[in-house]
């Protein structure tokens, strides 16, 4: 079974393993194509006329997935409930309709993904969701024939105000054919200010609005031709974290793609994973910027028999890039320890050791010390399991009540010594062996282990701002499905 490049788009957004809803379903093309695929367990498709309905029990029963699919004649969603479904389809109908369909099912924004496809009304739809809490993660503009489909990914959310002509054209963003997709909707803009100025008593504000929308498509289209390369990227990432610094057993830098390839979407994660990579291909992005390297300890071979080889598939299949800022990013000014210890809020931060000085006469190096009001070790552990978000933690009572604290992000207990050189009465790290929790206890050292993700993924925020702040024309992001693996009985 084959479908059209339009309704192939729409299936590619749909996650593995969930229970789908299409509404206005016509042929049933999309259910079952999933169902063959194993990508979902069960569909619900409906609508709101008997014949098609009765197209798409054929085709359901001519491939043998009719079973697996409930079929209901109803106007949009007023058949379905929260429970039945995790991911909505609404396409091939105005965006009047959609947003009509939408409204009547107001359990959509609750953690819900939909796929929307309008016909018309996109800045109307557009408008609707952003004023009913609805967020736009992604838009893929896809070809059929000589018609562009632009495809959306929605979630329940509050979406940053869209300018004029961002209600019209969405964000930067949508592939390939953005520029078509951009050249079609100046068109249509055109065409209707034409129309307001040729009648007999045009509408002044809507002529206005109808000349800041083409002002700002035209802006649209001049910035895909400044669009910043993954080279670029890295070079900024060079200036603030040099890659020089990285311990010798690291291998960070810029390690998957073309140093050529333009940029319009960046996702930031603490791991590149497989999720990670559907995260970014959902959204489009054409890089990841990672803390940990995704090929560290080297790799003979890229197949799909391994975890890394079929990470490094998945990147280069989707054509995303992948710069990893491990090491020399734990050890810069502003990086992971800066970070951390502003999470747990330290003051009077300084240097842990000082490993040397950069290129720009910065000095840099591994962990941070500072101080916190006193406090029973008890109630500061309590707040850095609040502030990180950790699951757990592995704490050795030295003793004392906390006033001096180092951190170290990561594994980094094996500067204890340094810590108690500083002063310090608490260590705040993470993946200490056990040996370690021994001599804490016997040098009546604090020790917290707060784990490997919650202690590091605080400098995730961290590269947002700096790439949002450097490159304001590019959409960045935080990973929204990479978080901590384990947890604790």
């Amino acid at each position: 079974m084959e479908l059209t490049p339009r309704l192939q788009a729409i299936a590619d957004q749909i996650p593995r393993g969930g229970k789908l809803a299409d509404i206005g379903t016509d042929h049933g093309y999309l259910p079952a194509w999933l169902l063959l695929s194993g990508r979902i367990e069960h569909a619900v498709a409906t609508d709101l006329r008997k014949m098609p309905l009765e197209h798409a029990q054929e085709t359901a029963q001519r491939f043998g997935v009719a079973d697996q699919i409930s079929f209901r004649l109803c106007d949009g969603l007023t058949a379905v409930t929260s429970e039945e479904v995790d991911t909505v389809v609404i396409a091939g109908m105005g965006g009047e309709t959609i947003s009509s369909i939408l409204k009547a099912a107001p359990w959509t924004r609750e953690g819900k993904q939909l796929v929307l496809q309008p016909m018309t009304g996109f800045a109307e739809l557009r408008k609707w969701l952003q004023e009913n809490r609805y967020v736009i993660h992604g838009e893929q503009i896809v070809r059929e024939g000589k018609r562009l489909y632009s495809i959306w990914t929605v979630t329940g959310g509050e979406m940053p105000p869209l300018s004029s002509a961002e209600l019209w054209a969405g964000r930067q963003g949508g592939g390939p054919l953005r520029r078509d997709y951009l050249t079609l909707m100046r068109g249509k803009a055109e065409k209707a200010l034409c129309g307001q100025r040729a009648a007999r008593t045009p509408d002044q504000a809507v002529v206005a609005e109808l000349e800041d929308v083409l002002s700002g498509l035209s802006k649209m289209e001049r910035e895909l031709d400044t669009m910043v390369t993954v080279g670029e990227v890295f070079a900024f990432l060079q200036e603030i974290a040099p890659f020089e610094l990285q311990e010798s057993f690291d291998n960070a830098g810029f390690l998957v793609g073309r140093e050529t390839a333009r940029v319009s979407k960046i996702l930031v994660a603490l791991d590149i994973t497989e999720p990670v990579i559907h995260e970014a291909a959902e959204q489009e992005a054409q890089l990841i910027v990672a803390h940990h390297p995704v090929i560290f300890g080297g790799a003979k071979s890229i197949t799909d028999q391994t975890v890394t080889g079929q990470i490094l598939l998945d990147l280069v299949e989707n054509h995303i890039a992948a710069i990893c800022a491990h090491t020399n990013l734990d050890a810069v000014e502003g990086g992971v320890n800066d970070a951390l210890a502003l999470r747990l809020g330290l003051a009077d931060i300084g240097l842990l050791k000082q490993s040397g000085i950069d290129g720009q006469s910065r000095p840099y190096g591994i962990g941070r010390v500072g101080r916190v009001p006193e406090q029973s070790l008890y109630d500061f552990a309590l707040g850095v399991k609040r502030l990180l978000g950790a699951n757990g933690l592995r704490i050795v009572d030295g003793g004392k009540p906390v006033r001096r604290v180092a951190v170290g992000g990561g594994a980094c207990a094996e500067m204890m010594g340094e810590a108690l050189a500083c002063g310090c009465d608490t260590f705040v790290t993470s993946d200490v062996k056990y040996h370690s929790f021994l001599e804490a206890k016997a040098l009546g050292m604090n020790l917290i282990d707060a784990g490997h993700f919650p202690t590091e993924d605080v400098v995730c925020p961290v590269l947002q701002s700096w790439l949002t702040k450097q490159f304001p024309q590019i959409s960045t992001s935080i990973s929204k499905r990479h978080f901590e693996v384990f947890s604790y009985l």
